[in-house]
């Protein structure tokens, strides 16, 4: 109940603009906390490392009392209270939307605004990128962000849940999206970075990599459903995920490279030069806009099925414990 709570507010909300949305507020903290640490200990892996820890627990902590404190007074006050809390660290509306946008401008045949538009959901160059570039990118961003942004807050979810009831979900949730936001603020290896934003990073591939791998098992069925190659989405994650440097981001870009029959990676432009990834899948098909509406419904797909799978693996779980 919970989770289709949260995806159904996801669905029909979308991701909140504006600057209180509850991960801007993070971002914002977590800025000021890294000024402060900086100043207090320095630029190393241990300011870094208490700067992240004082930040998690801040956005962990407030999500468990306002749950608590709903479900003192109802029980479904409660509910919602944690269905809130969670539904602000996914992100599946927001990242359709981004990919139908680069789609849909594709379409109309604007390669400029297809580009300004990839370049809202990538941190690569955009603006040099031809049309396979522009589809390349969009796709891989789907298949990473599936994961980061979805099936990982959702998996810590439903662990918290099963140990901790509504507000341990809540926290669970908003911990793993905390680190995940501090992956994206400190996790550059730069002269800034390499050494205060060590831990986030690390802290991030850990938290990801049992998710990462578990998302492999939504894809096969989703993929099968959607009429897309299922059995070449796992062999191609399996083969592949080793050949991107981050431990986890492989398996959902090879999977969707996999299971649309296109090639992705390959030499990528960033602002601080070119980085060579190899390349993931088979190409089967040549790159079109039609494949991004592809990887957008295999997206949805692969959420409902992790959705369930990690409901019903965790009740189960939690039935378990209980006896």
């Amino acid at each position: 109940m919970l989770i289709i709570t949260v995806l159904l507010l996801d669905s029909l909300l979308g991701d909140p603009q504006g600057s209180l949305h509850p991960v801007a507020l993070f971002g914002k903290l977590a800025t000021y906390l890294e000024k402060i640490f900086r100043a207090i200990s320095g630029d190393g892996f241990s300011s870094g490392m208490c700067c992240a820890l004082v930040a998690i627990a801040i956005f962990t902590v407030l999500p468990v009392i306002v749950v608590l404190l709903a479900l003192q007074v109802d029980s479904l006050l409660g509910l919602g209270a944690a269905a809130v809390c969670i539904y602000v660290t996914i992100a599946l509306r927001s990242l359709n939307d981004h990919a139908k946008a680069v789609e849909d401008a594709l379409h109309d045949g604007n390669l400029d605004q297809a580009r300004q538009k990839v370049g809202m959901i990538v941190s690569r160059d955009t603006e040099k990128l031809d049309n396979d570039g522009v589809i390349r990118s969009c796709i891989e961003s789907v298949g990473e962000n599936v994961i980061d942004g979805i099936t990982a807050a959702i998996f810590y979810a439903a662990v918290g849940w099963c140990f901790g009831g509504l507000a341990g979900a809540a926290g669970a949730a908003c911990f793993y999206r905390a680190v995940n936001i501090l992956d994206a603020m400190f996790g550059y290896r730069n002269e800034k970075y390499r050494r205060f934003g060590t831990f986030a990073a690390r802290l991030d591939d850990v938290l990801n990599f049992i998710p990462a791998r578990l998302t492999l098992v939504a894809i096969f069925p989703a993929a099968l459903f959607a009429g897309l190659r299922a059995v070449s989405a796992v062999k191609y994650a399996w083969l592949g995920h080793r050949k991107h440097p981050s431990p986890n981001s492989g398996w959902g870009m090879a999977a969707f490279a996999g299971a649309l029959g296109v090639k992705l990676g390959g030499p990528t432009l960033y602002k601080d030069g070119v980085k060579n990834y190899e390349e993931w899948g088979i190409e089967v098909e040549k790159l079109a806009p039609l494949h991004i509406c592809r990887a957008r419904m295999l997206a949805y797909g692969t959420t409902l099925f992790f959705s369930a799978f990690s409901c019903a693996v965790f009740v189960l779980l939690r039935r378990i414990i209980a006896l």
